[in-house]
């Protein structure tokens, strides 16, 4: 599997991830971010990798996979809680999939870890993400 657009981040040693995290997160991009490690997880960052790869509105997407819950916690966890959009009290081990906006960087939405990574669940995260994006 060919992840042009992912980056798989070293879940062994947290300088590296984080300095993985930090170019990523300075890059002017949408961000998927991913989280966990399954079968169906790596199938759909397959399926996330591809999609990264055009966008309606021309901005450049990439994808971060982490592979536990772990790694980058404290990093990305303050995005869920900070959401205006996501009411609920899901704990961050229950999230599956989140995308990042434009810097200031936010989430709006995301995908729970009994759901789905389907193209138009992914597509939809992505979008949601550049439509925030806008004149950022």
């Amino acid at each position: 599997m060919a992840l042009l657009n992912t980056t798989i981040i070293n879940i062994q040693d947290h300088t590296i991830a984080k300095q993985q995290y930090d170019n990523l997160n300075t890059q002017k991009c949408i961000l998927m971010v991913v989280l966990g490690d399954s079968e169906n997880i790596a199938e759909g960052v397959a399926l996330a990798d591809e999609l990264a790869d055009t966008s309606p509105g021309g901005f450049a997407r990439k994808v971060m996979w982490v592979k536990d819950f772990v790694t980058l916690k404290a990093d990305l966890e303050p995005y869920l809680t900070a959401a205006s959009i996501i009411e609920d009290d899901t704990p961050y081990e229950e999230i599956k999939v989140f995308c990042l906006t434009l810097a200031p960087r936010k989430a709006n939405s995301r995908i729970h870890k009994n759901g789905q990574m389907t193209f138009v669940k992914l597509e939809k995260l992505f979008v949601e993400a550049e439509s925030q994006s806008i004149d950022q």
